[in-house]
């Protein structure tokens, strides 16, 4: 078993599979240990899956269904968008491939490595099967004990059939499991003496079985133990230990006594992580809600005629009933956002911003003082250099997950790869590491949300907002704590961002530009990163699988690895397919605009202007022959917004767009999965795209 984690043995999987849900469904025996084990690991990387538990009697026809393999051997089960993965050994190879450094199981050390792996495969084989089968043996002939430890939590048709047919299930498990093979007595006996073997590796006061990190052999030595120590925090099922017959309840407390015993309940309680509750899983949409998901797709792919009919017939339209005015044609909008002193941001961003007790300067306008001194510092901590950093980081990512990917003959972009790959950059680049993937992604979230797309101040969108911003807040404060410490014991600090900073501000000079400060910028240039670049490269490859001709160059381009090209493609495409159709200002005073024109175009005081830069990039006076699809055009984008307030992250976003793109574009033959996740952004979450599935050969 230790084979297949180490990469001897390949991952198990299925590929004739169809599933389109945004959170994973893990499928389990009720009471396994192998099951507790992935359950574990999924937990520990919080991740939020559907727990569907069956009665380990009838489980195994139900995996066999599932996995398209007989046998009793293929639980648990958990299916992906992109992958149905299944056994324990399987899905934990998995999510050690993809798991953040300070969550992985299996130690780099090679040597360390086989010490873990050696005990994990000793836990989940011959001690598996014995502690399985004494369990077992015990449970069976006490029908009423046995159906009230297997009937909790599984589906109620289930629970009937397990009742009414106990007699006849019961034998045919006894005869499965083998149970006349050996006595419960030879077992028990073979059970003590790896507990013994495990007090003894333990003898030394080490903290866990290899050292003073918990690794992958803890997990599954508490995890198999489980049904013989009776942990609260086991995630399947385990009964009250007043409930269990005499002869088992006697070894429970027997074995809860002994060192190996405690250590169990020690990692129970100190070290498995809460499983995340179901009632975050999000529903799924009804008809209705499909049907006008069927006709927003039809209609957004229409939708740069839109951007042209505005810019050509409604260079400026107000609004009717409220104070709102686009701006649609590309001179016009040009003078309307270099004039950043009539046409601001504070009355849009600042309030929010603040609020979240995350003040940035591109919530600042350039009249306040602030906005050039703290930008200007920020500055300072970034090299020209950096880009190519940046780049090899993404590709090198990128080209990973997708060799990884390769067997499976589908890739989940969104959930798969620009998200792990962008959680790994805030680390790599920006030096703030996530406390998990799941936790990183729901912060930039709900931060994003509420400043760029909460239109009707939703109070319940910006307290979960304000909730994420202070957690971030403490997350980022206790890291900036934890590198000055280090300064301090005379280490040197890697070369990020965040810890560029801190140098910084040690000059004397700098002294004004303090940990708030500090956390306050560091997380307004994390914010955005997440669901914009995200974002930005579904809607990339959306437009490209629309153009069946435009994507024979744009595949070309990305095996010829040719990125100024491909950025030419990235361009176009969200030309056509915008992550953002605009910017917002605000206009406090009565203001006159003209452009080129002769025309002048009034906005009075106290309005709300969106500069459509979606259809000013449909001006033929600035992109000539405006709907043919054109990656080597020489005009200027807006796609990042234009002038001051411009995106930050334009620069790095245009490599990690780009990278991301030529990634999936390598791929054999790749083309968009049927159904709803390879359909316009696939399964969204709201505005944002979850999930977006392409297969491939």
């Amino acid at each position: 078993m230790a084979n297949n984690i180490n990469g001897q043995v390949p991952i198990k999987f299925r590929k004739d599979f169809s599933y389109c849900k945004q959170t994973p469904t893990f499928v389990t025996n009720n009471v396994g240990g192998s099951d507790e084990i992935a359950r574990w690991v999924l937990d520990l990387n919080d991740i939020l899956y559907k727990d569907e538990p069956h009665a380990p009697i009838l489980s195994a026809a139900i995996m066999t269904k599932l996995t398209g393999v007989p046998g009793m051997n293929n639980n648990p089960v958990l299916i992906k968008t992109d992958a149905l993965i299944y056994s324990a050994d399987s899905i934990v190879k998995y999510f050690d491939q993809r798991s953040l450094p300070s969550k992985t199981l299996i130690p780099k050390d090679q040597q360390k490595a086989q010490e873990v792996l050696a005990l994990y495969d000793l836990f989940t084989g011959d001690y598996e099967y014995a502690m399985s089968r004494y369990v077992y043996s015990l449970m069976i002939p006490n029908k009423n004990f046995a159906t009230s430890v297997i009937t909790k939590r599984i589906p109620w048709n289930e629970k009937l059939t397990c009742r009414l047919r106990y007699s006849s299930l019961s034998r045919i498990l006894q005869e499965q499991l083998d149970l006349s093979e050996s006595t419960p007595g030879e077992r028990l006996a073979y059970i003590k003496t790896i507990f013994k073997q495990v007090e003894d590796l333990l003898s030394d006061g080490r903290k866990y079985l290899t050292g003073e990190k918990i690794t992958l052999a803890d997990i599954a030595f508490a995890s198999v133990s489980a049904p013989l120590i009776v942990p609260y925090e086991f995630g399947g099922v385990v009964p009250p230990i007043n409930e269990t017959p005499p002869e088992l309840r006697k070894t429970i407390n027997e074995l809860r006594t002994t060192i190996a015993g405690q250590f169990v309940l020690r990692l129970y309680y100190e070290d498995r992580p809460s499983m995340r509750s179901q009632k975050e899983i999000p529903g799924d949409p009804n008809m209705v809600a499909r049907i006008f998901q069927k006709i927003a797709l039809s209609m957004g792919r229409r939708k740069s005629n839109l951007f042209y009919f505005l810019q050509n017939h409604f260079p400026v339209l107000k609004i009717p009933f409220v104070k709102i005015m686009t701006v649609n044609k590309n001179d016009l909008l040009v003078e309307l956002l270099s004039r950043d002193e009539d046409f601001t941001v504070e009355e849009i961003n600042a309030k929010k911003m603040s609020n979240q007790k995350g003040a940035f300067f591109l919530g600042m306008d350039k009249m306040n003082p602030q906005f050039d001194r703290e930008r200007d510092f920020v500055r300072k901590a970034t090299k020209k250099e950096d880009l190519d950093l940046i780049r090899n980081f993404v590709r090198t990512s990128a080209d990973e997950i997708t060799r990884e990917a390769q067997q499976y003959g589908r890739l989940d972009v969104a959930n798969d790869l620009c998200f792990p790959v962008l959680v790994r950059l805030l680390d790599f680049y920006f030096g703030v590491p996530a406390p998990s993937e799941a936790k990183m992604r729901a912060w930039l979230r709900a931060l994003f949300y509420d400043l760029f797309l909460n239109f009707t101040n939703n109070e319940v969108k910006h307290q979960k907002a304000v909730d994420a911003s202070l957690a971030r807040k403490e997350w980022i404060l206790d890291l900036i704590k934890d590198r000055k410490q280090e300064l301090k014991d005379g280490k040197t600090l890697d070369d990020n961002i965040l810890n560029r900073l801190i140098l910084m501000q040690q000059e004397p000079a700098n002294k004004w530009f303090d940990d708030d400060a500090l956390q306050r910028n560091i997380g307004g240039l994390l914010t955005g990163i997440m669901e914009t670049t995200n974002k930005a490269t579904i809607l990339v490859l959306d437009e490209l699988f629309n153009r069946p001709s435009v994507l024979t160059g744009a595949i070309e381009t990305a095996q010829n690895r040719d990125m100024k090209k491909m950025y030419g493609y990235v361009s176009e495409a969200l030309r056509f397919n915008p992550a953002q159709p605009g910017v917002i200002r605000y206009s406090e005073t009565a203001q006159t605009i003209k452009g080129k024109g002769d025309k002048a175009y009034k906005i009075p005081a106290r309005t709300t202007v969106f500069a459509l830069t979606a259809a000013a990039m449909f001006d033929p006076a600035a992109f000539p022959d405006p709907k043919t699809f054109n990656p080597e055009r020489d005009s200027v984008y807006m796609n990042y917004g234009f002038a001051l307030h411009e995106c930050y992250g334009k620069y790095i976003n245009a490599v990690t767009i780009s990278e991301f793109t030529a990634a999936v574009l390598r791929l054999k033959n790749v083309r968009r999965e049927k159904g709803r996740t390879g359909q316009g952004t696939g399964l969204k979450a709201g505005p944002f795209p979850n999930n977006f599935v392409v297969a491939f050969d």
